[in-house]
């Protein structure tokens, strides 16, 4: 592209360098600029569609560097919310949805669910296998939870093994059963062992759901809490499994 733009620019250089040559030559005789012009109407349009040439070969380079610069801002703008190793949204994302999707149920009176996961015994997996084993466990997870959730369900990794939902127009039990659905899918993943091992490893995750109809008026934190809370409920009755918030009373 660089050549070609060179190439395009010298021969607009060449072609209105002999008609300025002849243009000096009448300057240098006395002959005024407009009139030396007016006799030659050829020059004239000859020089001005050279010049329109260049101003809109000028033109299309910086309209292709700001489309450049555009999309490199784009393309950071997307890094800054994804996840580097498994490719989903990350924690700063959520957050953010989860205001924008907040404000939205208060304002329509729709409920909201949020719902925490986090994998059973993750560190045994790492302890034995090492970290390059736990980080595909990781990528396949975040595969699974991916592919269970459905439109306009928003799922990121929020944490080390802790991965989130966010459920628009949810109540409490709608919300555990899109939860148990992603923790059974999770449940079915076989992650191959990597260094060469032989075998394979699966993992399990305890969920925590919380929801605006139980909890009316809860903010953000508060559901968050209320989320993670229930997330340890379930780990304390056995782990791979779903616990609600209970309701305000």
């Amino acid at each position: 592209m660089k050549r070609t733009t060179t190439r395009t620019l010298q021969a607009v250089g060449l072609s209105i360098g002999a008609p300025l040559g002849w243009l000096l030559i009448e300057l240098l005789r006395g002959v005024p600029a407009g009139a030396a012009l007016l006799r030659s109407p050829l020059l004239y349009l000859y020089m001005t569609i050279g010049t329109a040439v260049a101003f809109g070969l000028f033109g299309s380079i910086l309209g292709r560097r700001e489309d450049h610069l555009l999309d490199v801002n784009a393309r950071l703008e997307m890094l800054s919310v994804t996840d580097a190793l498994t490719g989903m949204r990350n924690v700063r994302y959520f957050y953010t949805r989860l205001a924008e999707e907040l404000a939205e149920a208060k304002r329509t009176g729709d409920p909201l669910a949020v719902v925490i996961l986090d994998l059973d015994h993750f560190k045994r997996i790492n302890d034995e296998h090492g970290h390059l084993a736990g980080d595909a466990v990781l990528i396949n997870t975040a595969r699974a939870v991916t592919a269970t959730t459905r439109h306009g369900e928003t799922e990121a990794r929020i944490g080390g093994e802790e991965f989130a939902l966010l459920l628009p127009n949810s109540s409490g039990s709608s919300a555990c059963e899109v939860a148990e659905r992603v923790r059974a899918a999770i449940a079915q993943v076989e992650t191959r062992l990597p260094n060469g091992d032989a075998g394979f490893v699966r993992i399990t995750a305890s969920a925590g759901v919380a929801s605006t109809s139980e909890l009316p008026g809860a903010t953000a934190q508060e559901l968050l809490q209320a989320a993670d809370e229930a997330m340890y409920a379930a780990k304390a009755q056995g782990r791979n499994r779903t616990v609600v918030a209970a309701p305000r009373r």
